[in-house]
């Protein structure tokens, strides 16, 4: 395809690229890159509290409370109902802290939910497994 905006073209390649990834993931792998994308929206709506846009931030604040729901409504009971109980209990926890922190506009509670998802994030990374450096060459070869 020949594309005329360079940045539809790239956000197109973005979308396949996200798309390949979370076909193949594994569930702990899935787990990881809603946490990575909560972190993401909590540091745009950080960055938009800076800049004064309201609505901007709102709406990236709006995306991380999204995918904590997620996460919390995938929690799988049968597993481990303690861990589960304990995870939902903090992802309402960070949900609450997010409205709080645009309400009250604070960089500080944006943070400190951001803080808590990074911890969370490295350790689940602790349990993702080691895949051989062979495969993840493959898997790129192929996206590229």
């Amino acid at each position: 395809m020949s594309y005329t905006n360079p940045k539809l073209a790239y956000l197109e390649t973005e979308q396949a690229y996200i798309e390949q990834r979370v076909m193949e993931a594994s569930p702990v792998e899935l787990t990881c890159m809603l946490y990575e994308g909560a972190i993401e929206a909590i540091r745009d709506a950080v960055a938009f509290l800076g800049q004064g846009e309201v609505v901007a931030r709102g709406r990236s604040i709006s995306r991380a409370q999204a995918i904590l729901l997620e996460l919390s409504q995938s929690l799988k009971q049968e597993a481990d109902v303690q861990l589960a109980q304990r995870l939902a209990l903090l992802y309402d926890y960070a949900m609450r802290r997010l409205g709080e922190a645009h309400q009250l506009q604070s960089e500080n509670l944006m943070l400190e939910v951001k803080g808590l998802l990074e911890s969370l994030l490295e350790s689940w990374r602790q349990i993702l497994p080691v895949r051989p450096v062979e495969e993840r060459f493959e898997r790129e070869a192929m996206i590229a």
